[in-house]
């Protein structure tokens, strides 16, 4: 396979050139195989077609023209090995395979499966089977101990009519597990309601619950409240933080007495439905500091689940990333055959304070910003991951140790680094360094301190 790397100014690109491709070309009009908005580059600059005697390169009369090992050339064949050049840019032209995790397109499919298994080989990890589990569009299936007992919690209480209570951080992904537990359950048949309290001004929340009766004002519609439209189904409250505590005995007693009153009216509704909560603050905090109801808590959270954030479920994120990848090139319109592994290393590292919802809004980020058919790699990365130069769990685990070697500590960190760079510059040693802002002289005198070589 021909792969093409072409250096831009501020980034490079890998593009691997498919085997049953017949011509691709280059330029700075969006619509080229290689686009290059850059200096120097025409609308379209050249085109490489593939012949019986091999890849054939012609300029398009471009302004600048084109070069090949320095030459500038109208027409030429070009082999393996060459460099060409256009404006601003270089490519390499190489058979060389780009190193990358492949992307597989049956990540875009979320199939729970079908075998049933035991509750240790859940646990294990090594395989997942629940199989009345029925999961929303994208949703990513984790394997590690943690995400399998939240899995379980949920999977042993699908035909049960119990209130509960999702605890976790902000983008956890409270509602599509709230959601997962409805379509799976025994109301599946009825409709999901979810109302975020935090988004409904405290005055105005009681109408959106309850409804309003008929003539209650002038001016003021009769209305369908929220609780009434889940009859039958599922109501799920999120941000059960912001729940006006004057409120909170209302809903209280509707639990109860399985009935409402819509605001200006006395007649009370039968209303059936199943309720789900979800928090991203300690349900006893609030309870103290008297923004949640002991009664109301107990009666809302006779099951609770609690999340576990991303960063508590590290060997999920392979998975993840490359599936997210897999959805968004695919939203995007976009065959995107991998990503290098040091961009993979990268997002494996990071904390994400913003959770599985962060984690997604980056790979959005790189695959929009990515060229069609280009292996991602790091240089696609917001500012604040190319920042964070080491994982915080990496650093904390040296607080954790006492006493310890300051300069073995920096020299793993250092180590790491080196490596990291030399495989993403192809072991070019020159590249490197540049890379790293120090001498070649001065990296070959690191590298054989610190014993690194290519295996």
């Amino acid at each position: 396979m021909i792969t093409l790397i072409a250096r831009c100014p501020n980034r490079t690109i890998t593009l691997p050139i498919p085997d049953e491709s017949k011509e691709f070309t280059c330029g700075s009009m969006p619509g080229n195989t290689l686009y290059l908005p850059y200096k120097g580059i025409s609308r379209r600059h050249f085109i490489l077609k593939k012949t019986e005697q091999g890849w054939l390169l012609q300029d398009f009369q471009s302004t600048n023209g084109t070069y090949v090992n320095g030459e500038k050339v109208s027409e030429r064949y070009v082999e393996p090995g060459d460099t060409l050049r256009a404006g601003v840019v270089e490519i390499d032209f190489t058979t060389k395979e780009a190193q990358a995790v492949r992307i597989d397109p049956s990540r875009l499919k979320s199939d729970p499966g079908t075998q049933e298994v035991s509750s240790s080989e859940r646990r294990s990890g090594s395989i997942f089977s629940f199989p009345r589990f029925v999961l929303p569009d994208g949703f990513i299936l984790g394997k590690s101990e943690a995400m399998n007992l939240v899995y379980e919690k949920i999977h042993s209480i699908l035909d049960s009519d119990v209130s509960v209570l999702f605890i976790g951080e902000t983008g956890t992904g409270k509602e599509m597990f709230a959601k997962i537990l409805h379509a799976s359950g025994t109301h599946s048949s009825g409709p999901f309601v979810a109302v975020n309290c935090a988004a409904i001004p405290a005055d105005l929340l009681e109408a959106e619950l309850f409804g309003i009766g008929e003539r209650v004002a002038t001016n003021v519609s009769q209305r369908k409240g929220k609780i009434l439209s889940a009859n039958g189904g599922t109501l799920f409250l999120d941000e059960l933080a912001a729940f006006p505590f004057a409120l909170q005995a209302k809903i209280l007693r509707a639990l109860e007495e399985k009935a409402i009153t819509p605001v200006g009216e006395h007649r009370l509704i039968p209303v059936q439905f199943r309720l789900l909560s979800a928090t991203n603050e300690d349900p006893q905090d609030l309870i103290k500091n008297n923004r949640l109801r002991e009664d109301l808590y107990h009666r809302i959270a006779t099951v609770e689940i609690e999340l576990p954030p991303l960063r508590d479920r590290k060997e999920d994120l392979e998975e993840m990333i490359l599936a997210f990848v897999a959805q968004m090139s695919d939203r995007e319109n976009k065959k995107i055959p991998g990503l290098s592994s040091p961009l993979l290393r990268k997002l494996q590292n990071y904390s994400y304070p913003g959770n599985a919802r962060e984690l997604v809004n980056i790979i959005r980020s790189i695959t929009a910003l990515a060229h069609p058919g280009e292996i991602l790699d790091v240089q696609l990365l917001p500012e604040k991951l190319l920042q964070d130069r080491t994982s915080h769990g990496e650093v904390e685990s040296y607080f954790q140790q006492e006493p310890f070697h300051l300069q073995d500590a920096v020299d793993s960190v250092t180590r790491k680094i080196i490596l990291q760079t030399l495989e993403f510059r192809d072991w070019n040693v020159r590249k490197t360094a540049e890379h790293l802002k120090v001498t070649p002289f001065g990296l070959r005198k690191m590298m054989k301190r610190l014993n690194i070589e290519k295996s």
